[in-house]
């Protein structure tokens, strides 16, 4: 299986193809060993619309009631413009998503 998987990845580098992310957009997030406990392929995305609210000197997350400041150990700056955030399951058969905010990553400031 491993070698297999060898020839794949250097038949793309051979054609000058990168490899397919596997996390999609938040790709960056699993790839930094700083925050890559945040999540798993499934659990990390861009904040819909009114999903955090700013709120006196952080955030409020509406549907799990949780509350973020710089500085806490699971608020992050954002590599862009946008606020992402890792979310496991809501319970254990649940889907990913669904559960309590695990990391929130917040534009910088005047972004």
């Amino acid at each position: 299986m491993l070698a297999i998987g060898m020839v794949v990845a250097l038949a793309h580098l051979s054609l000058g193809l990168q490899p397919t992310p596997v996390h999609g957009e938040a790709e960056w997030i699993m790839r930094d060993p700083a925050i890559a406990w945040c999540c798993g392929p499934k659990e990390c995305g861009v904040v819909p619309e009114g999903g955090v609210v700013i709120q006196g000197d952080g955030w409020f997350v509406p549907v799990t009631r949780q509350r973020f400041k710089l500085g806490d150990p699971h608020t992050y700056w954002s590599r862009d413009d946008r606020m992402w955030w890792c979310r496991g399951k809501g319970s254990l058969n649940g889907a990913p998503m669904q559960g309590p905010v695990q990391c929130l990553f917040v534009p910088k400031l005047g972004s």
